[in-house]
C-alpha cells in the first residue's frame, strides 16, 4: 500500500471495505484504535486515508498541543479537488488489493466528516457516514459547490447510496441551521439520509480524546450497527 493508506484487515478476501477519514490530527493512536475496532466489528478491511499526504508528502500524526498551526494550515489549504484526487488514487489501490470488492463505506470524523460527503461522489461508495462533519456547506469547496451540493448533484436519485450523519447536541461548530440544511438538501436530491444526535459536544466518539462521551459513543456504535446491517 502507498504511504497515504494504512490498512487494518482481518481478511482481504472480504467483498466489502471501510475507508476511514480521520480528523485533522491524522494517524493518531486513537484513530488507529478506531480503525481496528471498525475492522473487527464489521469483519472487513479498514483503510485509513492520510488525505494531507499529497500536500506535504509525509505520514501525518499531529499532536494537538504542539502541531495545531501545521494541521490547521493544511486543513485550510486542502481543496475538495485535492481530496477527490487522492481518494480516487486510494480507491484504485484498494480495488487492486480486493478485486472482488462490491461495497465501500466511507466514514469520516470532523474535517474528515466533511470530506466523507465528497467521497460519496464515487459510485462504489454505498454507505457514507459523517461524524460531526463541520463545514458541509463550505462555499466553493469543490468545483464551485459545497460538499453537500456536490454530493446531491452527483448521486441524487441513486438508491444504492445511503448517508448517516452523527451530531453532538452541544456541538457549537455545527449549528442547527447547518444540520437542517444538510437534511433538506439530501432529502430533496433525493438521497436516503438519516441523522442521529446525542447529548454530547464535538468529537465525542473516539476514546482517547478529552471530549469523549462514553454513553453517546456506545449509542453511536449501536446505530452504526443498524446502518451497516
Amino acid at each position: 500500500m502507498s504511504q497515504f493508506l494504512k490498512v487494518i484487515s482481518p481478511s482481504l478476501e472480504a467483498n466489502k471495505a471501510i475507508i476511514m477519514l480521520p480528523d485533522i490530527w491524522g494517524q493518531t493512536d486513537y484513530a488507529t484504535t478506531t480503525a481496528q475496532a471498525l475492522s473487527q466489528r464489521y469483519q472487513q478491511p479498514c483503510y485509513m486515508l492520510d488525505y494531507f499526504y499529497q500536500l506535504n508528502k509525509k505520514a501525518n500524526n499531529f499532536d494537538p498541543q504542539t502541531d495545531q498551526a501545521e494541521a490547521v494550515g493544511l486543513m485550510a489549504k486542502l481543496t475538495g479537488e485535492d481530496f477527490v484526487a487522492i481518494f480516487q488514487s486510494a480507491l484504485e489501490e484498494i480495488q487492486k488489493a480486493q478485486p472482488q470488492l462490491v461495497e465501500i463505506t466511507a466514514l469520516g470524523f470532523c474535517f474528515g466528516g466533511r470530506l466523507a460527503y465528497l467521497a460519496g461522489l464515487s459510485k462504489i461508495v454505498t454507505n457514507l457516514v459523517s461524524f460531526y462533519g463541520a463545514g458541509a456547506h463550505t462555499p466553493n469547496f469543490y468545483q464551485g459547490h459545497t460538499p453537500i451540493e456536490a454530493l446531491a448533484m452527483a448521486r441524487g436519485g441513486d438508491t444504492s447510496l445511503k448517508v448517516l450523519a452523527f451530531y453532538g447536541s452541544d456541538d457549537a461548530s455545527i449549528p442547527e441551521s447547518d444540520r437542517a440544511k444538510t437534511a433538506l438538501e439530501l432529502q430533496n436530491a433525493p438521497i436516503t439520509y438519516t441523522a442521529k444526535q446525542y447529548s454530547a459536544g464535538h468529537a465525542y466518539f473516539q476514546q482517547g480524546r478529552d471530549s469523549y462521551v462514553r454513553a453517546a459513543a456506545e449509542k453511536s456504535w449501536q446505530d452504526l450497527d443498524i446502518f451497516l446491517s
